[in-house]
């Protein structure tokens, strides 16, 4: 008879693509990993991988056992989201990916609001650029992942996609900026202006490069920084500008140490997302999560409802 665990080992090494990945992917040993695989092996008397000092590769019967798993494992989640009590749960996790702004401004409160209905179960975040969400989204190392952003440079066909809200992204300026008292700003006056920018990596950096650009205004960088504390830190006691999302600097605001500028028209909006790996069921405690935030996101009600048809 098939073991369920050693079907769930087998199918991370042939996501990975190696035995050591998949080690570091399940928290095992690699020799584990591979004791675990030659078990299955022999109980089905079939190789499953070709072994190479790249890695390792699928059989044709590694192939077709690929294919079952996947259906196999699809039952096996459908079928605990439908029988699953998570209030009953003793224990439990949900891994989450964050880009920095959401994860440092946004999750905790989300967070707060999870565990004071779920307080047995944990939360744990990992933040990243965006392209570090989606590797563990699609690694399976991330239950589900969150960015402010835009996905273009990043298609895979196992990526899904909801956008959440749009948001207007504001010029921040501190007392010692010329614009301080300045109530709407004109794009084309961001010309010339020294810009506190994310690292060249960021989509964030990317993304305000590429609509400045369009509008004719080549950026000029007075400095970049991989957090956004040490962005307002230096916006706030300097002359240089940064392009941020309000809910980034709203204490500050509130306590009048920054000023946010919005921008006629609203040229510099970005829009939240959730981003899920399509091929991976979501487990009882992500759908509860997401039942959480859909108080505050219509469209995750619709997401859910459509999940549960």
């Amino acid at each position: 008879m098939l073991d369920l665990y050693k079907l769930q080992i087998f199918s991370v090494v042939a996501q990975e693509g190696s035995f050591s990945a998949a080690a570091e992917h399940l928290y095992m040993t690699q020799s584990a990993v591979s004791q675990h695989i030659k078990e299955l092996e022999s109980s089905l008397g079939r190789q499953l991988f070709q072994r190479g000092w790249r890695g390792v590769k699928l059989t044709p019967h590694g192939e077709i056992l690929q294919r079952y798993t996947g259906e196999i494992l699809e039952l096996v989640a459908r079928a605990e989201s439908a029988l699953v009590d998570i209030d009953q749960l003793s224990d439990g996790r949900i891994s989450l990916g964050a880009t920095p702004g959401v994860g440092i401004y946004l999750v905790p409160d989300w967070v707060q609001q999870f565990r004071s209905r779920y307080p047995q179960l944990t939360v744990a975040l990992h933040t990243g650029v965006t392209a570090e969400i989606i590797s563990g989204i699609l690694g399976q190392r991330l239950d589900i992942g969150f960015i402010e952003g835009e996905l273009d440079d990043h298609p895979h066909p196992k990526l899904e996609s909801l956008a959440l809200e749009e948001i207007e992204q504001q010029v921040v300026v501190g007392f010692k900026h010329p614009f301080w008292e300045r109530q709407q700003l004109q794009i084309e006056e961001l010309r010339g202006q020294s810009l506190i920018v994310r690292q060249a990596n960021s989509q964030s950096r990317i993304w305000l490069e590429q609509v400045l650009q369009q509008h004719g205004i080549q950026p000029v960088v007075g400095a970049e920084f991989d957090h956004l504390e040490s962005m307002k830190r230096a916006v706030a006691v300097g002359q240089c500008l940064a392009v941020l999302p309000p809910y980034v600097v709203q204490a500050e605001v509130e306590q009048h140490l920054l000023r946010m500028i919005p921008i006629t028209g609203s040229p510099l909006r970005r829009s939240l997302k959730l981003i899920w790996n399509k091929e991976v069921h979501f487990s009882p405690i992500t759908r509860a999560f997401l039942g959480e935030l859909s108080s505050r996101y219509i469209a995750l009600t619709e997401l859910l409802e459509i999940l549960a048809s």
